[in-house]
């Protein structure tokens, strides 16, 4: 069984900000299965569909995003090869996303706390670029606020790519994803 697990920031303040694209494009599929989050058996909501792949929101907060990894791993008796981790990525243009099967922190706070955690570089990650052209560093602050309502069409674009991503995963594997997916872009930002 594969485990989405996707950042963001649980409080409310933050559901309309950049940091929490994980979270929006997990909202995202388990709309598409017609399946709805409920509490976990820890610091976290899940979504499952049946025996093929569950989607997972920790609560712990972004710079936190490690410390439940292992707790739910345990639970469901899963190994980390079946994580794919989908958080935002500043780095990379809105409307591009990357998968990835290995790597390291790339500056991301909750992906520093998820390898902290897991001891491991080689986890799966699909990022999903938040860069529009708007972008002004700090990235601290950029991640923080909501896009701009000019990128509001492009943003729900992104999203439906990265769900195409997460079931060509499920479906074709992670070569033929990194292929079919990471040399793409959706609209203009």
């Amino acid at each position: 069984m594969t485990i989405f697990f996707g950042l963001g920031n649980h409080e409310t303040k933050y559901h309309n900000t950049k940091h929490n694209v994980g979270y929006w494009v997990l909202d995202s599929f388990a709309k598409k299965y017609g399946i709805d989050f409920k509490p976990g058996k820890g610091n976290y909501f899940v979504a499952k569909k049946d025996s093929s792949f569950m989607l997972i929101k920790p609560t712990t907060g972004m710079n936190n995003s490690g410390a439940i990894i292992n707790e739910v791993l345990n639970f469901y008796k899963l190994k980390k090869e079946n994580l794919v981790i989908i958080f935002d990525d500043v780095d990379l243009p809105l409307g591009e996303i990357r998968f990835r099967t290995d790597g390291g922190d790339g500056c991301h706070n909750g992906m520093k706390s998820i390898l902290k955690h897991i001891s491991d570089d080689k986890i799966k990650r699909l990022k999903v670029g938040i860069a529009a052209a708007d972008y002004r560093r700090p990235s601290e602050k950029y991640v923080l606020k909501p896009f701009n309502k000019r990128y509001q069409s492009l943003v729900k674009d992104v999203v439906s790519f990265a769900n195409e991503a997460m079931q060509s995963f499920l479906d074709n594997g992670e070569e033929f994803t990194m292929n079919n997916y990471n040399n793409q872009t959706v609209g203009e930002a």
